[in-house]
């Protein structure tokens, strides 16, 4: 008979892929169906307003949710000697800053779009760097965890190429914000499927 520690196991491996794959669609169907915005140029978060807007800020919001998640199930089935409490704190951080960027970016041509632009500005780097290094600090107890060491490496690649990427975007002014900031996505939910998998082999065993 399943517990309730087991059935909450499910649901947020459940919500997590569905989030992830839900984002993949929406982004990817946008980056297509939007002819006045150059992919390569723009960032993500010009495609938060306009035609098919709404749905990628749904897109956001659930991911803020699966994430908030994963903060939760990732430390309960952790070993004890290798739960990691900073981990769960920058996946939740994540989670709330995720929708401040969705949100903020309603505000153009709006009597607060200065200080929306701030706001979405310092939540986007705080939600990369924080769910970065979130990865990073996972990757690593997971690696020395008996129970989740099988395919840990995986997850460390995708961690450091997400790290390495994101300062990438930070310090190379010259290159195409747009190409940049989608490889780092792209890394960012790679890990997280990766994630969703590594808990439904444990939730199996």
């Amino acid at each position: 008979m399943p517990t309730p520690r087991s059935t909450m196991m499910s649901l947020s491996i459940g919500l997590l892929l569905i989030a992830v794959t839900n984002f993949v669609l929406t982004a990817g169907v946008l980056q297509w169906t939007r002819a006045d915005l150059d992919p390569i140029a723009m960032p993500l978060s010009a495609y938060l307003i306009g035609p098919g807007g709404a749905w990628l800020r749904c897109a956001y919001y659930l991911m803020a949710a699966a994430l908030a998640c994963l903060a939760w199930v990732s430390y309960r089935v952790s070993d004890l000697r290798k739960r990691s409490c900073l981990a769960s704190v920058l996946l939740v951080v994540t989670a709330l800053t995720l929708p401040l960027v969705a949100i903020t970016a309603t505000y153009e041509h709006s009597p607060q779009e200065t200080l929306a632009r701030l706001i979405h500005s310092m939540a986007a780097q705080t939600t990369f760097l924080c769910l970065v290094m979130g990865m990073l600090l996972l990757s690593s107890r997971w690696r020395h965890d008996p129970r989740l060491r099988h395919g840990s490496r995986a997850g460390m690649l995708l961690a450091w190429l997400a790290f390495a990427q994101m300062w990438l975007l930070a310090l190379w002014p010259g290159a195409p914000p747009g190409l940049t900031q989608k490889v780092l996505i792209a890394l960012i939910l790679l890990w997280l499927g990766w994630a969703a998998l590594q808990l439904e082999r444990l939730r199996r065993t």
